[in-house]
């Protein structure tokens, strides 16, 4: 059985990339210096935040929520959670419950918003449309741009500064490569570490201070520091391209380690290119419906709520 490299006790995690052995200590130690050393190197935060974390009752927006509001008094913000309630019958409602027992654990405030409030209706009802016009659009597609239109504008109403989200290492580079298939230049372009910094009023700026941590890492120390969430798998993830894009990834990581850093990398340069050309971001209008961000005449949830015949 391996041995910390630095105390000798029982090693719980092992970087293959610097064979290094850790016992829970000292990887909670160093897991917790890395997110504490992005957020102030790349100045996530500021003191007069309120910070609206997006939580789904996942081990990543758990652990996030976690850590925000461990560092909120060195920092000086605040921090709140912010879920959202999509309505996926068998699936939501266990994460919810997680995250309100949590919540109540780390004394955090919670506020929810359902697609139901905001649309009419439930995503399971939205996917009953989506089958019957053929699934030109997958379930994953709306479900997001309706997450992060909800999401957006409650934390507005809220009046919080900044959004937070889950995102780790692992989920940035599988979009990057599903946007690479996509030649998604734009997607690109404008995906990093804080986004949203384009000039409109309604929009919030989001902040993933896990941006460097793998998903194992995030897992890992979710384990040690006792963040249960019920293991249970959306009833739409069979939709999704991108568990396939994630199994290759953590194959070709068993081989050759090191090999998501490096396309965390490569992504960093290939985005500061992009944002030097046509591709970067501008700025962003108004949706002629709703009011809200938009990058052509209507935004992306209006084009589905009309899809959908939900207005």
């Amino acid at each position: 059985m391996a041995s910390c490299d630095i105390c000798g006790e029982k090693a719980v995690y092992y970087y293959r990339d610097f064979d290094i052995h850790l016992c829970s200590k000292h990887f909670a130690a160093r897991f917790e210096k890395c997110v504490f050393e992005t957020i102030k190197r790349f100045k996530l935060v500021s003191s007069k935040d309120l910070i609206a974390v997006a939580v789904s009752g996942g081990k990543d927006s758990l652990t996030t929520l976690y850590l925000l509001k461990k560092f909120s008094k060195k920092f000086g913000y605040e921090v709140l959670g912010l879920a959202v309630d999509e309505g996926i019958a068998g699936y939501r409602e266990y994460k919810l419950q997680a995250l309100k027992n949590f919540a109540k654990k780390i004394d955090v405030e919670i506020v929810i918003a359902s697609f139901k409030d905001y649309f009419g209706a439930t995503l399971d009802q939205m996917v009953s449309i989506l089958k019957e016009k053929g699934f030109e659009y997958k379930p994953c597609t709306v479900c997001g741009v309706f997450r992060r239109y909800i999401i957006n504008m409650k934390a507005r109403e809220l009046g919080a500064t900044k959004v937070a989200t889950g995102h780790n290492l692992d989920d940035e580079i599988q979009v990057f490569l599903m946007n690479m298939l996509r030649a998604g230049l734009k997607n690109i372009a404008r995906e990093s570490i804080v986004t949203g910094l384009r000039a409109h009023q309604k929009l919030i700026p989001r902040v993933k201070p896990l941006y460097f941590c793998r998903e194992k890492e995030v897992l890992a120390y979710s384990i040690i520091k006792n963040i249960e969430t019920p293991f249970v798998e959306c009833n739409y993830v069979i939709y999704a391209i991108r568990n396939k894009i994630r199994a290759w990834l953590n194959e070709y990581e068993s081989e050759y380690p090191s090999s998501k850093l490096k396309i965390l990398a490569a992504k960093e340069i290939i985005t500061n290119l992009l944002r030097k050309t046509k591709y970067a971001e501008g700025v962003i209008g108004t949706c002629n419906i709703c009011g809200e961000p938009a990058s052509g005449q209507i935004c992306k949830a209006c084009f589905f709520r009309k899809y959908l015949g939900l207005f």
